[in-house]
């Protein structure tokens, strides 16, 4: 909070995970969609196939034999078969898609093949025989790719087929892939792609399995284990793999600044350079609790909470009309490879609404949705709602406008007549952890303390409490501070747009909560059409 009404830096963003998207199925005017194909080329058809090979600390391609080279009718680098074209025991360790324990394979295979022609009078090739090496006339690779089921929340899998890769081409040279392109590819490397049968430290890079790559001037600059691969997000005119961090300005990062976060809390900049904060905070403890603490007596399964999805990320970036980027025009919307800072910025605070007064069955989980997936719930026992906690903070030697901030970030001075509440703790996407703090502030007199040592039985501490007025004007300070720096006009923080935005997401007892529901994929993909994310004064339903 004191980060944010202080006009702090925005230095907790990470570099460690890396953007990286593809749009195989996307509609044309997805954004992603043409800087997808001007890298994979129209229906893919600049993907090759290979085979990998290591030469000391250096990756290699041994490009494979094209259909085409064979005599089939296929355009693409590879074969495809219906998996209900695989006969059964076929394939020694052969999981369908739909398999309970299906992962992603590779199979060498042996085949055989024959030309046949469609309906409409194309050609095309007809795998039969499918089985062990040595088994059919041509050999390769069955590669067998994610089956999607761990990206959605479907219970069959959409996809029906696999890829054949022929074997070596043994006249083609070798291709070197490209050192930034590996560093690109493992550190943008998802969760999925670091389990078998991949690496769990550089994915699909293991050696004399098969490849998709793209090559671009005699080297392998973009590759991975299935032909629509995921591509690294680059920004124009730069090599690296694009994180985050890289959407933060420059000056709102920056180590050398100190802000008045860092001023008060203190902060660690490596192992050299470091500041002590200049606040201390006690344990918070019941005061009041008449009819009891705990919200159910029982502990709770709550929903899961999903993980922010970095592909949405109209979600996360800034659409700047001004800069050809209508939030409303799919096609323009500013996506990971858009420039940064000149075209699109991160958007700013993760924040929640309040959803008023939670119940049981906004955040309990369905039973039979537990059965289904037993080891990825928690268990919790929340508080019950009207628990009062006390607790101290304890601060010294702070500027006046330093403990305006304090008080400022504390008590939520906003618009007359309104109330507003904090968010603390697990479950603030259900509502939960929306508290109402009433601080009281209390200065120590130095000089008076050490004038006598006791006060009856007790030690002398020369603690006053600071009237309203006082804590009103020390807040002035702080607001005055902050307008000057800011250059604003306004007279008052709280008539300022950041602000006003920060307040209105904090208000009590939050919107209508049909305006504030997460987006779902059934019935409808809500998200298909990349609605971008609104700010808190144009929220309308999804």
């Amino acid at each position: 909070m004191v980060e944010i009404v202080g006009y702090g830096k925005m230095q907790w963003v990470t570099d460690d995970t890396k953007m990286t998207y593809r749009a195989v199925a996307s509609s044309q005017n997805d954004p992603l969609s043409e800087p997808y194909k001007n890298i994979l080329g129209k229906s893919g058809n600049k993907v090759n196939a290979g085979y990998l090979i290591k030469h000391s600390n250096e990756w290699w391609v041994k490009p494979a034999k094209r259909p085409l080279e064979l005599g089939f009718p296929d355009k693409t680098a590879y074969l495809k078969i219906k998996e209900k074209n695989i006969p059964e025991n076929a394939i020694n360790g052969f999981k369908k898609l739909n398999d309970d324990e299906y992962k992603p394979q590779y199979h060498e295979i042996s085949f055989n093949a024959d030309i046949l022609e469609s309906k409409k009078g194309n050609k095309y090739t007809y795998i039969k025989d499918l089985g062990s090496p040595g088994n059919g006339k041509y050999k390769g690779f069955l590669v067998c790719s994610g089956n999607m089921l761990e990206t959605n929340n479907e219970i069959q899998s959409n996809r029906n087929s696999h890829v054949i890769i022929l074997e070596k081409n043994e006249e083609a040279e070798e291709l070197k892939i490209n050192e930034q392109a590996i560093k690109n590819y493992v550190s943008g490397l998802t969760p999925f792609q670091k389990e078998p049968p991949f690496n769990d430290i550089q994915g699909c890079l293991i050696e004399g399995l098969p490849i998709f790559y793209v090559e671009r001037g005699g080297e392998v600059f973009f590759f991975g284990h299935c032909p629509n691969f995921r591509v690294p997000a680059i920004f124009p005119q730069k090599t690296n793999i694009n994180s985050p961090i890289g959407f933060v300005p420059e000056y709102l990062r920056s180590e050398n600044a100190i802000d008045i976060a860092e001023a008060i809390f203190g902060y660690i900049h490596g192992k050299t350079d470091s500041r002590a904060g200049r606040v201390f905070f006690t344990d918070a403890r019941v005061e009041y609790a008449d009819e009891g603490i705990w919200f159910d007596e029982e502990t709770v399964t709550p929903k899961i909470l999903a993980s922010p999805k970095p592909t949405t990320f109209q979600h996360y970036l800034v659409q700047d009309m001004h800069k050809f980027h209508d939030p409303d025009q799919k096609v323009n919307l500013a996506h990971y490879a858009t420039p940064s800072p000149d075209d699109t910025v991160i958007r700013g605070y993760k924040m929640y609404w309040h959803k008023g007064e939670v119940k049981l069955e906004d955040i309990k989980e369905l039973d039979r949705n537990i059965e289904k997936s037993p080891t990825q719930y928690t268990r919790i026992k929340p508080i019950k709602s009207g628990v009062i906690f006390s607790f101290r903070i304890y601060f010294e030697n702070l500027r006046d406008f330093e403990l305006g901030t304090l008080l400022w970030a504390l008590t939520l001075p906003g618009e007359k007549g309104k109330e507003y509440r904090h968010s603390l703790g697990m479950g603030k996407p259900f509502g939960m952890g929306a508290i109402k703090i009433e601080p009281k502030l209390y200065e120590s007199k130095r000089d008076e303390r050490y004038r006598k040592l006791f006060d009856g039985d007790s030690w002398h501490e020369a603690v006053h409490k600071v009237p309203e007025k006082s804590k009103k004007e020390l807040i002035q300070t702080f607001e005055k501070y902050i307008l000057d720096q800011i250059g604003e006009e306004e007279s008052q923080l709280n008539k300022v747009d950041r602000i006003k935005m920060l307040l209105q997401m904090m208000e009590w007892n939050g919107p209508n909560t049909d305006l504030t529901r997460y987006l779902q994929i059934n019935p409808i993909n809500e998200y298909k059409e990349r609605p971008v994310l609104p700010d808190p004064f144009n929220i309308s339903p999804p």
